[in-house]
């Protein structure tokens, strides 16, 4: 709970997602699907030492995406980050039905997993790292989902990297612009109604 607190995410938020830790001191994040199932354990290192891994995930375990459990299904936009810190930071700004994935940008084995609880929602806002003027996550799951895909606006990361780092910098408030302020990619040759001239 320290160790979180000091990465802005409370302790009511911790308990929320069932977060533990094991007898090595570790961060324990259970994944648990929408049955109330946990399919999947990522550990993550508060103070790793060199070479040492921050984080890893137990063996042998069904990838889906983490806060599948606490989300709304009733509520039909769903947001999507990198990190598991990322999604925590999102909830303790109150955005409802935040998720992230279980290995990181390139790792989507989670889609078969999930495509069918995925495509409940009708919109699915990208929330990634934002790095070297790109998005993680957000060409990958636009491919798959097309036209529901969303992404927050590259300037309203400020000069922050990913959804923890700006709670961390800039506050919950700006968690929420982030969301609000989401765009859809331009589809190509194809204008929006009330730009067309005539």
């Amino acid at each position: 709970i320290k160790y979180l607190q000091n990465r802005g995410i409370s302790a009511d938020i911790v308990r929320k997602y069932q977060i533990t830790a094991d007898a090595e001191g570790n961060i324990v994040f259970p994944f648990i699907d929408e049955e109330q199932q946990m399919q999947f354990i990522k550990y993550r290192n508060p103070d790793p030492k060199e070479g040492q891994s921050k984080e890893w995930c137990e063996r042998d375990c069904k990838p889906i995406l983490f806060g599948m459990a606490q989300c709304d299904t009733s509520i039909k936009t769903l947001v999507i980050t990198e990190g598991q810190l990322d999604s925590l930071s999102l909830s303790e700004a109150g955005i409802k039905n935040a998720i992230s994935v279980p290995t990181g940008a390139n790792g989507f084995t989670w889609v078969p997993h999930c495509w069918n609880w995925m495509s409940q929602f009708t919109k699915i806002i990208v929330f990634g790292d934002y790095e070297k003027g790109h998005i993680t996550l957000y060409n990958e799951i636009a491919a798959r989902w097309k036209q529901n895909v969303w992404h927050v606006r590259e300037e309203d990361y400020q000069d922050c990297k990913d959804a923890n780092e700006i709670l961390q910098k800039y506050g919950a408030e700006q968690i929420r612009k982030c969301v609000a302020g989401a765009v859809r990619k331009p589809i190509p040759r194809v204008k929006e109604l009330n730009k067309v001239e005539y």
